[in-house]
């Protein structure tokens, strides 16, 4: 939990166990991902960073543009914190109702020439659920 003796040279190529190590243990030591709610509250908004993280889509997979995403808001919120901002980074909730109910639609008509309108509401949420079950468990 202590801080990284930043005194000795380099290494010459990233090494993540020795980089990374005892980073979290001091970050969480120092209080870095506990946001104080009273101090943010009569803080200016100028003194604020909030960012809202969409979860993946449950209509694919994980992809290298997931990693680009997280990576930059990773970033940016740590950026802020630098900057002395009190910061929250808050996982979102699930963004990909439209998306899938679309997806599972277009398979409907391409498969069995049917639309949700004919299939009802309730044998159409089944379907939905059977096609997160089968995509969006990976």
């Amino acid at each position: 939990g202590e801080m990284k003796d930043m005194t000795l040279p380099m290494e010459a190529t990233y090494i993540p166990k020795a980089v990374e190590s005892a980073w979290s243990s001091w970050w969480k030591k120092q209080g870095y991902f506990t946001p104080d709610a009273k101090a943010a509250k009569g803080a200016a908004e100028s003194q604020k960073f909030v960012m809202v993280i969409p979860p993946p889509n449950v209509t694919g997979s994980l992809h290298i543009g997931h990693t680009l995403m997280v990576g930059i808001e990773d970033a940016l919120t740590r950026w802020h914190r630098m900057c002395g901002r009190m910061t929250l980074w808050l996982p979102g909730t699930d963004h990909a109702g439209i998306a899938t109910q679309s997806v599972v639609e277009r398979l409907l008509y391409k498969q069995e020439k049917i639309t949700r309108h004919v299939l009802g509401r309730e044998k159409f949420l089944e379907r939905v659920w059977e096609w997160k079950h089968k995509h969006g468990d990976r």
